[in-house]
């Protein structure tokens, strides 16, 4: 029996606030928006009771929540307990899988003997998260990745959720059909013209299911690298100057990149996300001849996505990179390019190793200007 832990930290960038200072805990904490023109990053249940919410714009949230507590966004502190949180999940599982910088898979399967039942080992991890880092998770626990991805979101805030095998179809058909993975606004309104209210109503067709949702459990490791790898954030203040975009861009690409590498894996398609002040949001992606997971090759083609497809005097207020189409092996490549991806291999574990033993600002790298002239 395969079994799945879908760790989704609650709140998470207001969370670490709260931890880093006790004394907002309780109170509402909104990360980002702080000017009234940017867009809420994060917000504290405490500030959620309100109705404020990520995505919504700092003049709403305070409207709505004028005794909110508005702070900028801290990138970097961040991925510091992002990457505290994913080493309390690697104690417990050589396949540890990032999905973003506060969700992760915790593959269990096998753990029994040497660790006890999942969901003791479930209800361990959650309690080690709090106790260590002073920081809130849940997770859902089942036999497929996706259904203990849907649990997590249900155990929100702070619960566990567990799915018996034989009972995933019971536990899932009464849910909204957004609450699966990948079913955007568009693909919700096709569905609901469709009749398709729950996923229930998805189960029941075949045709509409095999498109959209397969929660089957088992050895589904070629879904793993189906998933994409991904860093966005929104921007305290909206940028103009393509110089200044390129510098958050580097920061989020070193994010991918170091995560691509710890799951030793290499990405053949990038995309570009940029979001400007009216909300007008564009995605551009490029599949790759040889596939990566090195920063200085990720920030060369994310940084000329942006300049293709930036807008002339428009404000941006979000910038996200991406990495998919992910490969581990089995991609034919010349003996030189075998040659540089070891050389590079090797030059990065020794940053990455720099990194986590010193911190992230152990050692720098060029201006994004500097790498991509």
């Amino acid at each position: 029996m395969r079994w799945y832990l879908h760790v989704d930290m609650d709140a998470f960038f207001a969370s670490v606030e709260q931890a880093v200072s006790p004394e907002l805990k309780g109170k509402p904490v909104i990360v980002g928006g702080k000017s009234g023109r940017g867009v809420v990053t994060s917000a504290s249940y405490e500030a959620r009771k309100y109705g404020v919410h990520s995505a919504m714009p700092g003049f709403q949230a305070r409207r709505l929540c004028p005794q909110g507590i508005f702070l900028p966004n801290r990138r970097r502190l961040y991925s510091q307990y992002s990457k505290k949180v994913f080493a309390i999940l690697e104690q417990y599982s050589p396949v540890v899988h990032a999905i973003s910088i506060d969700e992760g898979i915790v593959d269990l399967t096998g753990t029994e003997k040497l660790l006890g039942s999942p969901l003791k080992t479930a209800e361990r991890i959650i309690k080690q998260i709090k106790t260590e880092l002073d920081l809130p998770a849940s997770a859902g626990l089942s036999s497929s990745r996706v259904v203990a991805k849907i649990a997590a979101t249900v155990a929100k805030p702070h619960g566990l959720v567990h799915v018996l095998p034989g009972s995933e179809e019971s536990f899932l058909s009464p849910l909204a059909v957004s609450l699966v993975p990948g079913v955007g606004p568009k693909a919700q309104a096709e569905l609901l013209v469709r009749g398709i209210r729950t996923i229930g109503d998805l189960l029941q067709r075949p045709e509409l299911k095999k498109r959209f949702f397969d929660f089957d459990g088992g050895d589904d490791r070629r879904r793993v690298r189906d998933h994409s790898i991904g860093n966005e954030t929104t921007l305290d203040k909206p940028l103009k100057h393509r110089e200044e975009m390129e510098k958050v861009l580097w920061d989020l690409v070193e994010e991918v990149g170091k995560r691509l590498r710890r799951e030793r894996l290499f990405a053949r398609c990038l995309t570009v996300k940029i979001r400007y002040s009216d909300f007008k949001t564009i995605t551009r992606s490029r599949t790759l001849k040889s596939p990566t997971c090195f920063d200085r090759q990720i920030f060369e083609v994310a940084g000329d996505l942006l300049r293709r497809n930036l807008s002339p005097d428009r404000a941006v207020r979000l910038l996200g990179v991406s990495a998919s189409s992910l490969l581990s092996t089995g991609w034919q490549e010349s003996l030189f390019d075998v040659d540089e991806r070891r050389s590079l291999e090797k030059l990065y574990r020794g940053i990455d190793r720099l990194r986590d033993k010193y911190g992230d600002s152990a050692i720098g790298a060029a201006t994004p200007r500097t790498r991509t002239r």
